[in-house]
């Protein structure tokens, strides 16, 4: 959902509560590095972290991006929303205690392959939930969020990734101001036949 000016919040904030904590329940196989779990207020083994920022955060980082002068449509997603979700995986450290030197670039493991596929699982179960209970979402895989320079004003560490930026967005019926834009790739995934074989049998 797009929207040029910002839009009055609505959203339930113990409703997002509820999703976040439901979004939780994300399995997952490997506890996170000590280095990532050391800066917890409460010990907790999982592998992402969820940055939640309140519709006043989402303003001001909007008018930061228009200040730089940010013409991507992040800006207008930011005033439309209620709520941003910045979530992170924490990616295993190399020999040198470093998890990130460049975007994107992490260690080759599987362990890291288990964080972001328990972090994937995270975001769905949260996108799930938000859908059932009537809260429109779009996933970003981040764009102009996913520079150290927003990460820093978040307060996010160097060596988190992030995996996607997650916005809700109020009740739509309310704001006939706000313009929904499906993702680009929404029609383009094919049937499920394109994607989807069924194994008949064993390979000698």
């Amino acid at each position: 959902m797009l929207s040029a000016e910002p839009v009055e919040s609505s959203l339930d904030h113990e409703l997002v509560q509820e999703i976040i904590e439901l979004a939780g329940w994300a399995p997952f196989h490997l506890a996170a590095s000590s280095v990532h779990r050391e800066r917890l207020t409460e010990a907790s083994l999982v592998p992402w972290r969820f940055h939640i920022l309140p519709k006043q955060i989402c303003l001001d980082l909007r008018q930061r991006l228009l200040d730089k002068g940010d013409r991507s449509k992040v800006p207008d997603m930011l005033a439309a929303a209620d709520i941003l979700i910045q979530a992170t995986w924490c990616p295993d450290l190399d020999e040198t205690g470093t998890a990130l030197h460049e975007e994107f670039e992490f260690l080759p493991t599987a362990s890291n392959m288990e964080h972001i596929a328990a972090t994937a699982a995270a975001v769905q179960n949260l996108l799930l939930a938000a859908t059932a209970r009537n809260i429109a979402t779009y996933w970003s895989s981040g764009g102009p969020m996913r520079t150290q320079e927003i990460a820093s004003m978040l307060g996010i560490p160097a060596d988190e990734i992030l995996l996607g930026s997650i916005f809700l967005f109020p009740d739509q019926e309310n704001h006939a101001e706000v313009a929904v834009r499906p993702g680009k790739m929404r029609e383009k995934r094919g049937s499920t036949e394109a994607w989807c074989r069924w194994v008949a049998a064993l390979q000698e």
